[in-house]
């Protein structure tokens, strides 16, 4: 199950998801998983454009995982860094990946 909170029109809202992700969330994900690395791949840096289009395609990716229950803007503006947290795992999770994975890169940064 996953559980998000977003503040709309100054009250905390909660949208709740049952179902494991399916091919849609995953090609979302891999749209999300494009914008990210072509900013970080860029020769010449990241440009502004690139926080904004980062921006877009995960509040994108966020209500059509919800389906539909919250309009973009609504992430946008009411998206606090925990429930980021949340999102992120489910572009995890529609990727395949797994808890597991997360701590493996942490390790392998140290």
């Amino acid at each position: 199950m996953y559980e998000l909170e977003l503040t709309i029109d100054g009250k905390t809202k909660k949208f709740v998801r049952n179902e494991e992700p399916v091919l849609h969330d995953m090609i979302q994900a891999l749209k999300v998983q494009y914008v990210q690395t072509r900013m970080l791949q860029r020769s010449d840096g990241e440009i502004p454009q690139d926080a904004d289009d980062n921006e877009k395609a995960i509040a994108n990716f966020a209500v059509n995982f919800w389906h539909g229950q919250f309009k973009i803007g609504d992430v946008k503006q009411g998206c606090n860094l925990k429930n980021l947290d949340v999102i992120n795992i489910a572009i995890r999770d529609s990727l395949g990946g797994s808890e597991d994975d997360s701590e493996e890169e942490d390790s392998e940064k140290n």
